[in-house]
């Protein structure tokens, strides 16, 4: 008589529902709405950086902060993704799916410039 062992992974964890500084962590719907609202943002801000050299640094800056705040929040969305019926989930952050290796790209070449600039 063998017995079947089941191996069963436990992947519940507990995230913190406050953040370090005692805000209440977003939702995944105000974690996409953010990120749009970010990603509109940026676009728009972007032609205004001028061409001087600490114009190119704080623009680049801006840059790298932005874009590593789309995938925190990205990040964020999938972790709370329960919170939304799977359509609408996929509905809302498919556009966010597709911009997430984008945004990766951004920041590996905003880094690489200012390096580039700086030194």
């Amino acid at each position: 008589m063998l017995q079947k062992i089941r191996m069963k992974f436990n992947l519940n964890l507990n995230f913190p529902r406050k953040s370090i500084f005692g805000f209440e962590i977003l939702s995944s719907l105000q974690s996409s709405i953010s990120c749009y609202l970010l990603l509109i943002i940026g676009r728009f801000l972007n032609p205004y950086f001028g061409f001087e050299r600490n114009q190119i640094i704080s623009g680049s800056l801006f840059n790298i902060v932005l874009n590593i705040s789309i995938v925190i929040l990205v990040i964020n969305l999938i972790i709370k993704r329960k919170q939304l019926p799977k359509i609408k989930f996929i509905f809302f952050n498919s556009l966010l799916f597709i911009y997430l290796p984008i945004a990766l790209y951004f920041i590996f070449v905003y880094v690489k410039f200012l390096m580039f600039v700086w030194f």
